[in-house]
């Protein structure tokens, strides 16, 4: 596809969607298209579970937070809020004092529409009932239950379910259906009980490897704010948020994406773990106590099992003999040799930590301790040889929080135990009624060593980077908004596919327009420029690393036909090229939604129709595909072919809703699909869910 013809589908989308616009301004779709900016700096086709976050929100609906009352954490815990529109809220009740009436959050320059009734079912102006006497016997006894059973199932055969035999040795041990299980109790948001459980495609059932059912279990006990000393108290699985992620952040984070005030990271320092992940939490015990009106400390101990490439080295005979290459994160244990690998591992992890808080100002010391029971051996290449190896590893780091005026300032400094170190600092500002402005400055040392952090940046990992980045957002005229950042960043040691220290450079920009319960639009253009090995016919140690270039345009529409009926239309292209070469790889793909939701009616359902053409990998796209509830697929695609899905929902009677998935993707220039065991010899891919919801 040229550019040429690129434009006129562009332009006949344009016209066409006049029509047939739609705009769903709510909680969902806005933290929607924050995941979605976040998955599209990730590298993989992923499957998320963001039960979590979907939720807290739906406890906040039935119990909302006082916003005259609300902490920065409180109101940060909505992940709908970015820190200058906490900031504002917060200045205005000091000023003026507690809001009467939600309808005062539209004096606030920096609430737009869409989030001011993004916000509204879970925030309130009513006075706290609190009571923190409550007993363990009522909250067992007065709460409310929920069960979730789903089953998961891709319809053509798959290589790896072919039996075992000379000519497929690493067969699947299981079938090819996928099993969830979820219970949770919950009283109000102060007492909550979970149980998770899951067996992937290709795993055992009540056989073989998993002679007790499940492959994955999960559970956790969380006692919430039971009196003015006690915050937080977890046993069984959690996570934990400390700083700005330069230590230990494994709950979902902000990143770069067209929300480009929603940098700082804060919220709860604990939470109860609910996802089907098998790696990213904690598994022990957990706490968070008060002392005063301005202190309070954190403190966990976990103790798992984790997967790993196992193996022993007989020639060192001073430590142990016991080692492991790499930690396997896939939660996969299909083959042979993925069940010799699970839970290969033992890590003990301990830490917590130490905060002051006034009104304006929060300052916290921050440690974990962890330690492996065999020694990590890592397969040293030249762009990792200053990563972790060994068996203990620790973590110490400052961070702080301060509020000036219409400023707010933020940060993190922390070391590893081998000297290194990892710095990251923020600014926020509200510069006047119409423009705010955000800056970021990390840098993160070669040789700072760290197992679970997730901070702002260009790569995973946090080290080996140092940038400066630099947003602001506009609001010109009611109901539009103009978002922009521009990222600079280097490497000033190897990375992987990188063999020479290299740098990059990203620009965004989006025009949003947003008419109240009608109308959204918005056009989004992003650059990006960096290097990559160059590919060679010669097998040298290091290679030559070339500059690639990626651009990307998006337009996206939608509009409420009736109170029952919306849709969504989307067309996006993407445009990549290799420095040296003149051939420039295009891609484009453009859906059409419907989503009907009657009201009173117990039957409703969201579908789409999307055709693509993507030249290659390098420029593939994202987009995020409405699922059961509680799920996103956020899938990338790549070749030529059409997609389409339909999920129905049916509440059968009121306690019991019925939800059914059917997609299918059809390929029209590759005659298998997929690779190794997932491979499917033909050019269709069918998958089917089906789930059941009880509450009782």
């Amino acid at each position: 596809m040229n550019f040429r013809n690129s434009l006129w589908l562009l332009i006949g989308i344009v016209f066409l969607s006049n029509t047939t616009l739609l705009a769903q301004a709510d909680s969902i779709i806005l933290q929607e298209d924050l995941i979605q900016g976040f998955i599209e700096n990730l590298d993989d086709d992923v499957d998320f579970d963001y039960s979590t976050l979907y939720e807290e929100l739906e406890l906040l609906s039935k119990r909302p937070i006082n916003i005259n009352e609300a902490t920065e954490d409180d109101l940060k815990q909505l992940r709908l809020l970015n820190d200058i529109q906490i900031l504002d809220i917060q200045t205005y009740i000091s000023k003026l004092g507690p809001f009467i009436s939600l309808n005062e959050l539209q004096s606030i320059p920096s609430l737009d529409l869409r989030t001011i009734k993004a916000i509204l079912p879970f925030v309130t102006v009513n006075e706290s009932d609190d009571d923190y006497q409550l007993s363990i016997k009522r909250m067992l006894t007065e709460g409310k239950s929920v069960l979730f059973m789903k089953w998961r199932r891709v319809l053509e055969d798959q290589k790896g379910y072919i039996p075992a035999d000379v000519f497929n040795p690493a067969a699947y041990e299981g079938d090819p259906n996928r099993y969830f299980l979820r219970y949770r109790y919950q009283y109000e948001n102060r007492l909550r009980i979970g149980l998770t459980a899951e067996k992937d495609a290709g795993e055992s059932f009540f056989s073989g490897s998993n002679k007790n059912g499940f492959d994955f279990y999960s559970a956790h006990v969380h006692l919430r704010e039971f009196n003015r000393y006690i915050e937080d108290l977890v046993v069984g699985d959690y996570t934990i948020s400390l700083g700005q992620g330069l230590i230990v952040h494994n709950d979902f984070g902000s990143s770069k994406s067209a929300f480009v005030m929603d940098l700082k990271k804060g919220g709860r320092t604990i939470r109860a773990y609910n996802s089907i992940n098998e790696v990213n939490f904690f598994r022990g015990a957990a706490t968070t106590i008060n002392f005063g009106k301005n202190w309070n400390s954190s403190i966990f101990y976990s103790r798992k099992r984790l997967d790993g490439n196992t193996f022993t080295d007989s020639t060192d005979i001073e430590n142990d003999f016991e080692r492991f290459s790499s930690v396997i994160t896939s939660g996969y244990h299909r083959t042979v040799n993925e069940i010799e690998d699970k839970d290969a591992i033992g890590l003990e992890s301990i830490g917590g930590k130490i905060q002051y808080k006034q009104k304006d100002f929060k300052f916290g010391i921050n440690g974990i301790y962890e330690r492996f029971d065999r020694t990590f051996d890592r397969n040293t290449q030249l762009y990792n040889q200053f990563q972790f190896s060994g068996k203990d590893i620790v973590n110490l780091s400052l961070d702080y929080s301060y509020r000036l005026q219409n400023m707010s300032f933020f940060g993190e400094s922390a070391g590893s135990g081998n000297g290194g170190m990892a710095h990251l600092h923020g600014l926020l500002i509200s510069l006047d009624r119409k423009v705010d402005l955000s800056l970021v400055y990390r840098n993160f040392g070669r040789d700072y060593q760290v197992l679970n952090s997730n901070s702002f940046g260009e790569t995973t990992g946090t080290n080996n980077e140092s940038g400066i980045y630099t947003g602001f957002v506009i609001r010109p005229y009611k109901g539009w908004t103009i978002n922009a950042y521009v990222d600079i960043w280097k490497h000033p040691w190897l990375r992987f596919r990188r063999d020479a220290p290299s740098n990059g450079r990203e620009y965004l920009i989006r025009l949003d327009y947003y008419e109240k319960r009608k109308f959204n639009f918005y056009t989004q253009y992003k650059f990006e420029q960096k290097f990559i090995n160059e590919p060679s016919i010669f097998e040298n140690p290091i290679d030559r690393i070339g500059q690639i270039t990626l651009h990307r345009l998006r337009l996206h529409f939608s509009q409420r036909i009736s109170k029952n009926l919306n849709i969504r239309t989307r067309a996006e292209f993407s445009y990549f090229n290799q420095k040296g070469t003149d051939v420039w790889d295009d891609g484009y793909l453009v859906y059409q939604d419907i989503i009907y939701k009657p009201i009173g009616k117990p039957f409703s359902f969201t579908a789409r129709y999307s055709i693509f053409d993507v030249d290659r990998y390098d420029n593939r796209i994202y987009t995020y595909e409405n699922d059961i509830i509680y799920e996103f697929f956020i899938p990338f695609y790549y070749n030529r072919g059409k997609r389409y899905y339909i999920n129905l929902r049916y509440d059968v009677i009121r306690n019991i809703t019925l939800e059914f998935r059917y997609a299918r993707t059809t390929y029209d220039n590759i005659e298998t699909i997929g690779s190794g065991n997932e491979l499917i010899n033909g050019s269709t891919r069918t998958e089917f869910k089906a789930q059941v919801r009880y509450n009782f």
